[in-house]
């Protein structure tokens, strides 16, 4: 497929509000774990550095290098002692740059990037997952929740929630939920300005829409358990209107 994020990495973060919650409720929730995280499709980092900044020793793995650009952008930028607790690596999902029982807690966060696996790809990724962690450690996954994705209009155009100062960009995406194949289709053209330079990316791509139970038995069949679901970062328990499938699951021993 190529890099999905190649032009799209440059106002990516534009897209999305402020992600301090996001941040505040893994580093609470996996903070008895341990201190040696890895963060797994790291995007632009934006959540991995915070959690630097927190004392975590964080690995963010990518398998984009565009967007790792951005990260490593990002990182340079940080003049603060403890944005050296991040360090980079480009990976995939299905072979992890980290060796076994070497990290403490596993987030896959990234705005429902996991629902970007397919079933094969994401039971791979959990044993990977498995294999790094050591045993009791944890995992943390943001999901899209499926029974939102009825609700969203087949057409959307909106602009960025954060825009930074030069930047000039508008989205239009149009979507398809299959849920008979449990498969949400995105197709997504967008124009923007940075700083005076034009330029636009057109982006198909397919979502796997997980439903609670049948991640709840993949991460058990990969050797997880104590799963609890939430469904926003204020510890709400999970519900149909919920704004995300937020897990998280102990890796078991043996």
């Amino acid at each position: 497929m190529g890099d999905l994020y190649a032009e799209w990495a440059r106002v990516y973060d534009c897209y999305y509000p402020d992600r301090s919650s996001e941040v505040e409720f893994w580093a609470g929730l996996g903070a008895q774990f341990g201190h040696r995280w890895l963060d797994l499709m790291c995007g632009t980092a934006e959540v991995s550095l915070e959690l630097a900044r927190r004392g975590y020793r964080v690995l963010g793995v990518d398998l984009s290098p565009s967007m790792l650009a951005v990260a490593a952008e990002r990182l340079a930028a940080a003049a603060d002692y403890p944005a050296r607790n991040l360090s980079l690596a480009q990976g995939e999902a299905g072979a992890l740059p980290a060796a076994r029982g070497t990290i403490d807690f596993a987030l896959v966060g990234g705005n429902g990037s996991f629902n970007h696996l397919d079933e094969p790809q994401a039971r791979t990724a959990l044993g990977e997952l498995r294999r790094v962690l050591h045993p009791g450690g944890g995992l943390g996954m943001e999901l899209v929740n499926p029974h939102l994705l009825k609700e969203v209009y087949p057409v959307r155009t909106f602009g960025p929630l954060r825009p930074p100062p030069g930047v000039w960009v508008e989205k239009e995406s149009h979507n398809h939920y299959d849920q008979a194949a449990g498969l949400f289709h995105i197709h997504q053209v967008a124009q923007y300005e940075i700083d005076g330079e034009r330029g636009e990316y057109e982006v198909d791509f397919a979502l796997c829409v997980w439903k609670p139970d049948q991640i709840r038995a993949m991460l058990e069949e990969a050797g997880f358990g104590n799963v609890r679901t939430y469904g926003d970062y204020d510890l709400q328990e999970f519900d149909p209107w919920s704004s995300d499938l937020l897990v998280v699951a102990d890796l078991l021993p043996g």
